[in-house]
């Protein structure tokens, strides 16, 4: 099938490994100041914490922010490309997220901040060609790529650090 949102971030996300590496060190590159976290006990302090969920929401904000001041025609996309994100996540993504956090004894929160973060990935990803575009889920991206789970935020975005298990 061909994606509107692009086969390659597809296959990325369709080849991760959720949650492989978590409680280890991320194993690739990342351009931000990371905290790591030991356990599921102290991700949930972070992701249940109205700060990450300000902080992700705040990223997508500088992104539709930026697309509309500098790429307004690019932009008129947003819903079309969203929905169809949103399809593939809830179809293909959301059921081993949700099998993980039943699991891992987790909540609805986490699975929701899991898709929150990849659609983020998918609609950066999807504007690629717009130059000088955030690139905040994109990092996010790597880290679940890398099997770990960003959860939270240090700090005022865009200052602070990522929190990781």
């Amino acid at each position: 099938m061909r994606w509107l949102i692009g086969n390659k971030i597809i296959e990325k996300i369709l080849n991760i490994n959720w949650f492989s590496n978590c409680g280890n060190p991320i194993s690739i590159e990342v351009p931000l100041n990371i905290i790591y976290v030991s356990n599921w006990i102290e991700a949930k302090k972070y992701y249940t914490d109205p700060l990450w969920k300000e902080t992700t929401l705040e990223a997508r904000n500088v992104l539709t922010e930026f697309l509309h001041n500098k790429y307004i025609n690019d932009y008129m996309n947003w819903n079309k490309v969203a929905d169809e994100a949103k399809n593939f996540l809830e179809n293909s993504i959301k059921p081993q997220i949700v099998k993980f956090k039943d699991e891992n004894n987790l909540d609805k929160i986490f699975v929701d901040c899991v898709m929150w973060d990849l659609l983020g990935a998918i609609m950066e990803y999807y504007y690629q060609k717009c130059k000088n575009r955030p690139e905040f889920f994109g990092k996010l991206l790597k880290i679940y790529e890398s099997g770990n789970f960003p959860c939270g935020w240090e700090g005022k975005y865009p200052k602070g650090k990522l929190i990781v298990y």
